[in-house]
């Protein structure tokens, strides 16, 4: 049985703080940060677990706690803190990182995100032994989650926090056998930002109706949804699919055609939009609107020049 400290935020540490309990290690302590989601305390307490709120994983106070629950493994899974030396160094056999990203190619932030915006076919996770740099450490272990045609990020996050548990098991069972881990490539890596409610913003204009509709399903609920400006209003856009029969026209309008729509028009043709809501809760207006621009109500063109 190892000595093990989790920090977490949310489902993809809860259930790995399941598997690593099932597995016979004792969870000694498991911290979150303050703005962890509402429940998530007390279902680790629920499993009988001592909870602790942390703002400063780093804090001298802290480490001290940490020193006195001689840890065998930290276990990290969705907590955005940086882990410095000291704090890496508390545990005899090291610090894991559960991270939803292919490596080196998608360090950083938002990577299932990022990975479904990118037409990946398959999402890679990762489990990697902490170094000083930002998910730069040696693999521990890894694997692949086809993404589908019908998948959303809500869908490619549970496939995932399915097939953590076993990858943080893979990387305890590792540090036991005394594995150092595979080094990654630096010379593929690359670091993605992350992702804000500014990134949002559905450019149809410039992208392809399949990058629009890959953009839509990986920032869907329970993300803000990808969005746009109508008639100086924000639409948010949860779902939409391609045309049939194919609507085209100038690239960036919203349109009805015979009473049906809206259909979002892109480089390349257009989509149907059929989860949507403005903002302000209103219905959006009917007729032809600007969806990039000035947001203003487009001129008919239905005459003769």
């Amino acid at each position: 049985m190892r000595r093990v400290v989790v920090f977490l935020n949310g489902a993809r540490g809860l259930a790995a703080v399941r598997a690593v309990l099932a597995a016979g290690h004792g969870v000694v302590l498991a911290v979150v940060p303050p703005a962890a989601p509402a429940g998530v305390a007390d279902e680790l307490r629920g499993l009988g677990l001592a909870v602790e709120t942390v703002a400063d994983v780093n804090h001298a106070d802290f480490l001290a706690e940490l020193a006195g629950l001689a840890p065998d493994v930290l276990l990290i899974a969705g907590f955005s803190q940086i882990f410095r030396s000291p704090l890496l160094a508390a545990a005899r056999l090291g610090a894991v990182n559960l991270h939803g990203g292919r490596l080196p190619e998608y360090r950083g932030g938002s990577p299932l995100n990022w990975q479904m915006i990118m037409g990946e076919a398959a999402a890679g996770i990762s489990a990697i032994r902490v170094d000083a740099g930002i998910d730069s450490g040696p693999l521990l272990a890894e694997t692949r989650i086809p993404i589908g045609d019908d998948d959303t990020i809500a869908t490619l996050h549970d496939k995932a926090n399915a097939a953590f548990p076993g990858l943080a098991l893979a990387a305890i069972a590792a540090l036991e056998r005394g594995e150092t881990g595979t080094p990654q490539d630096a010379a593929r890596a690359a670091y993605w930002h992350q992702r804000a409610d500014a990134d949002g913003r559905l450019a149809p204009a410039r992208t392809t109706a399949a990058e629009a509709l890959r953009f839509i399903r990986a920032l869907t609920r329970p993300y803000p949804g990808a969005w746009l400006e109508v008639a100086g209003r924000i639409v948010r856009v949860f779902a939409a699919r391609h045309a049939a029969p194919q609507v085209r026209g100038t690239p960036g309008r919203i349109v009805r055609v015979g009473g049906e729509g809206p259909f979002l028009i892109c480089r390349d043709g257009a989509l149907l939009l059929t989860d949507w809501a403005a903002e302000d809760g209103g219905p959006l207006p009917s007729g032809v609107f600007a969806a990039d621009g000035p947001g203003l109500p487009a001129r008919r063109e239905d005459g003769d020049a």
